[in-house]
């Protein structure tokens, strides 16, 4: 069956929810793609951060090959190794004091706010509000949308969960002036994805930290795309040396498979009561064992370096770019493996006409072109994907 037939037959069965290019991927290697006809693409976006170890990485096929032959499932009813050895690699790596488990980043999203909210009921009994930050983006369910600070998300889902209040990224005054005896939980991203790659300044999160300790609020750190070693780091919080009460997970944590999970500190494990959070599949034996293949990886500091000299070499090219085409390109944003392009009212078109020359990259918005490449990548195919964006801006 090729291409077009698969796509005929998805658009009478599937609901379009989706806005898909016109090509069905079959298989892949290292950093590339292959459509059903064969054709290759450099793939500079890693199913959006999800496949930091590229494609068949053959450690994380094997450990997953193994475990499908012993066990694909039992439920939390019951305890399961993989996801047991998985905790012990992530608490021990991150210091944090427990961690939980769920499929998804926004299921993540969502418990790491059912917490907040636990604490501030059960700690000082009137607390319940959240405040996130324009441009963010923390998932698709109702609340995490609620908390989402991009209108396009909003249509048609009013009215929110009540208690929702919204600041500007790296701006204190404005927590400052949203911020009151209701607040329980800030949920920022270290470096906002999906609202055109913004990194957080330093000081803005190191503000953060010391409001919400002089009033006892929960700081969450959403590093469902920033997170697993994408900005050269294993931990975005390590990168900008402020560590938060409760990290979220997930994309990269499973290396191509769904699993998400939540890094509590002392003072949530302090207030957590059995029976309060649950998951039927969250730390799914399959996905944990997969996901222990991806913490070991990532975790050596020979990888991390690599990303960290491979990060510097894209910006570096990127900038070249921006300096040959000052009139296209406003600026280059980023951390590490993490990085995008201001292209103003132009990305999408970017995007489209380097898909059609095989490199595929994504559009945040209109203006914002994103590059979350495997981890893996090398100079040569980072030099590669520079070269097609290069002959798509002059043209």
């Amino acid at each position: 069956m090729n291409s077009q037939a698969i796509m005929t037959k998805e658009a009478q069965y599937f609901m379009g929810a989706y806005n898909r290019f016109p090509v069905v991927f079959t298989r892949g290697e290292g950093v590339y793609l292959f459509s059903v006809e064969g054709e290759r693409y450099l793939d500079l976006l890693a199913g959006i951060s999800v496949n930091i170890l590229g494609y068949s990485f053959s450690p994380l096929k094997e450990a997953i090959k193994q475990e499908v032959d012993r066990l694909l499932h039992t439920s939390n009813l019951y305890y399961n190794l993989p996801q047991v050895e998985l905790a012990e690699r992530l608490v021990h790596r991150s210091g944090f004091s427990r961690v939980f488990f769920v499929n998804s980043g926004a299921e993540a999203n969502e418990v790491a706010l059912k917490m907040a909210r636990f604490y501030g009921k059960k700690k000082h009994h009137h607390r319940y509000g959240f405040i996130s930050f324009s441009s963010s983006f923390h998932g698709r369910t109702l609340l995490t949308l609620g908390l989402t600070g991009q209108e396009k998300f909003h249509h048609y889902l009013d009215p929110f969960p009540p208690g929702i209040s919204y600041a500007r990224l790296n701006d204190i005054d404005s927590v400052e002036s949203v911020l009151d005896e209701t607040v329980c939980g800030i949920i920022v991203e270290p470096i906002q994805g999906e609202g055109g790659i913004y990194p957080c300044q330093v000081s803005f999160l190191q503000a953060l930290r010391k409001i919400c300790d002089e009033r006892d609020i929960l700081l969450v750190f959403d590093e469902v795309q920033c997170g697993m070693g994408r900005t050269g780091h294993l931990f975005a919080f390590q990168h900008f040396e402020v560590r938060p009460d409760i990290v979220t997970l997930a994309k990269g944590l499973g290396g191509g498979l769904p699993i998400g999970a939540v890094l509590v500190n002392e003072k949530i494990v302090e207030i957590t009561e059995r029976g309060e959070h649950g998951s039927t599949f969250g730390g799914n034996p399959v996905c944990a064992r997969s996901a222990c293949v991806v913490v070991d990886t990532v975790s050596k500091g020979e990888f991390l370096d690599r990303v960290k000299e491979n990060g510097t070499f894209f910006r570096e090219k990127l900038e070249e770019v921006h300096r040959r085409f000052p009139d296209q390109v406003k600026e280059v944003r980023g951390v590490g493996l993490m990085l995008g392009m201001e292209i103003p009212g132009k990305a999408k078109r970017v995007v489209e006409a380097m898909f059609q020359r095989k490199v595929l990259v994504n559009a945040c918005n209109e203006d914002t072109i994103r590059f979350l490449p495997p981890l893996v990548i090398e100079k040569e195919e980072i030099e590669k994907g520079v070269e097609v964006l290069l002959e798509v801006l002059a043209h």
